[in-house]
């Protein structure tokens, strides 16, 4: 029996961990590359990696040139960690490969100008939930674990600040192919494409597999103070995914939704906007916009539903008299 045969035997929990393990494996090889990558950026050698002193500047998140390595890092880290590991398990773990992940399907051009009206749409729903979020805290025996965390997110901000520092068009072009881009392929390839499969597979159920893979992607990013934003945009890729039946459709929202952020940072860096335009739903924004940014949204992957239904229903076989 070949290797593939075998695997595509698995139980789901089996091909959950097989999942898992290739992408902890690649993850480790690109934690390597990422280290080697910013090496000449910041002007150090191999030998300097024991010196724990000369090490932090790695992270010297003020030095651009190290920006400048991290992007490019950041570029071959999605494609180690994310898009590797799910071409590789769809190829072992299913005969049909490219149409496992839904990639060999396409989606009308209304579905698309939908998913733009939706990026929009949803926007004050999910800046709500970040606000909600950020009132949450740990019991008081766990305020060490919040500390962490919390000084674990002034640490990732410092960082996305600086990756959003963009002085020309260039830098937007850079950061639109990096951050919007390859992020919104990778993570959509590798929980909605395996992932979310690997759940429908195990529990039979449309639902669980979309929400309990929404909760492991926004778990992986390790940020609880942006959990339920991140949870409730899994949420909505996750049902993209299954109903328009195409991985296609979700990969264009995460990358507008990805893509309208770095953009916004260009804006507001430039002067051209305010700070508040990205923030639409959080602080004092009235609960009225947060209720028609929920029944808009919901109105609008209706119709992804329904236009997938009657694809489906268009393409069947008419049934002899």
């Amino acid at each position: 029996m070949s290797i593939q045969s075998t695997i595509q035997n698995f139980h789901p929990s089996g091909k959950f961990f097989l999942l898992l393990g290739l992408f902890l494996l690649c993850l480790g090889i690109a934690s390597v590359l990422q280290v080697l990558i910013l090496l000449p950026y910041s002007g150090l050698q191999l030998k300097d990696l024991a010196d724990g002193q000369k090490l932090s500047l790695l992270q010297d998140f003020s030095n651009p040139n190290i920006i400048k390595g991290m992007k490019i890092g950041q570029a071959v880290s999605v494609l180690f960690i994310f898009i590797i590991p799910s071409f590789l398990f769809a190829y072992y773990s299913s005969e049909k490969k490219i149409s496992y992940l839904k990639m060999n399907t396409g989606f009308k051009m209304i579905s698309g100008i939908i998913i733009v009206i939706l990026v929009f749409a949803v926007m004050p729903l999910i800046n709500w939930t970040g606000e909600l979020n950020s009132h949450l805290s740990l019991p008081s025996f766990m305020s060490g674990i919040e500390n962490w965390m919390k000084a674990s997110e002034e640490s990732l901000k410092t960082l996305t600040e600086a990756f959003l520092q963009m002085n020309s068009i260039g830098d937007l072009i850079v950061n639109i192919i990096v951050v919007a881009l390859l992020a919104a392929v990778g993570e959509e390839l590798l929980f909605r494409g395996c992932m979310q499969n690997i759940f429908l597979e195990w529990t039979k159920n449309k639902h669980a597999a979309v929400w309990i893979t929404a909760i492991l992607f926004s778990a992986l990013h390790a940020q609880f103070y942006g959990f339920l934003p991140r949870m409730l945009l899994g949420v909505v890729l996750g049902y993209l995914y299954i109903w328009s039946g195409s991985l296609w459709l979700p990969m264009l929202f995460h990358f507008l939704n990805n893509g309208m952020a770095v953009l916004f940072a260009y804006l507001i860096g430039k002067g051209i906007i305010t700070e508040q335009a990205e923030t639409i739903g959080a602080g004092e924004t009235p609960m009225y916009y947060i209720l028609v940014s929920a029944v808009i949204s919901i109105g609008l992957m209706g119709l992804i539903y329904k236009n997938r239904k009657q694809k489906i229903t268009s393409t069947e076989v008419p049934s002899q008299l």
